[in-house]
């Protein structure tokens, strides 16, 4: 049975100001070949939903390496490597509905209010295009399943305020996670954590590690066996990683050697 690793993308595979695409760095990719060269898995934990992550990274130049599995929507979703559901947590569409009211005071601008349903990001307002969002009327004309959704505020003081504010009235329901200066907002019950416990169950590992750089990663690197962030990290990431690193690479050939 399989070693897996699961980690996160924006920042921690994928470093911003590296690249206008959402290339991994030749180091990195190199680690990550060799360890599924070894019969090792390794996946992305994401934020994001799916195709919210691979309509960047399958456009040109695209990643040299294939995940074998995807973690997206803060543990919400798992699917295999060929992107199939392996299984899934969903939100009703109208409470949805009613916290996108709830945080509309407090989000930096209708443009990053993001609704996730049907494993992509949907936009209510004709902003700047991305590759990753799908853009509608009205939130009626969104199919789902619906997943949550995700806001930027202007202050990650705003965002813990936002955060507190779903996870009171929507208790039992949806659950919020502070990710810098914004907020992912998903079924209850659902976190990188419980993603990698449901991804180690279904692959049989015998082993897995966890890796992600800020604080919506913590539930991610609690439940691995090994967990890494990096030296760089906020302090208050550093208590909970078995081990400090400067590079994916560097945590990838630890595990490989574990």
């Amino acid at each position: 049975m399989p070693k897996l690793f699961a980690s996160d993308f924006d920042g921690t595979i994928h470093t911003f100001g590296e690249s206008d695409s959402y290339v991994v760095n030749p180091t990195n990719t190199q680690a990550i070949l060799d360890l599924q060269s070894a019969g090792e898995l390794f996946g992305v934990c994401t934020g994001r939903p799916l195709y919210g992550l691979t309509d960047q990274t399958d456009a040109a130049p695209g990643l040299a390496f294939s995940f074998d599995f995807y973690i997206a929507t803060t543990g919400a979703a798992l699917f295999d490597r060929d992107r199939q559901l392996i299984w899934n947590q969903t939100a009703p569409k109208d409470v949805v509905r009613e916290c996108c009211e709830l945080l509309r005071p407090l989000n930096k601008s209708d443009e990053f209010l993001l609704i996730v349903a049907s494993e992509a990001y949907w936009s209510l307002e004709q902003g700047t295009p991305w590759p990753m969002l799908r853009y509608a009327n009205s939130f009626d004309e969104i199919c789902g399943p619906f997943y949550g959704l995700g806001i930027e505020t202007s202050t990650i003081e705003q965002a813990t305020e936002a955060a507190a504010l779903v996870n009171e009235r929507f208790s039992g329901v949806l659950t919020a996670y502070v990710n810098l200066a914004s907020i992912d907002v998903v079924p209850a019950g659902c976190s990188k954590g419980t993603g990698l416990r449901r991804a180690a169950e279904y692959f049989g590992a015998t082993l897995t590690a966890g890796m992600g750089d800020s604080f919506n990663d913590l539930p991610l690197l609690d439940a691995a066996d090994v967990a890494y962030t990096f030296h760089s990290a906020d302090p208050g990431m550093h208590s909970h990683a078995d081990v400090l690193v400067d590079s994916a690479a560097e945590a990838i050939r630890d595990f490989m050697a574990r």
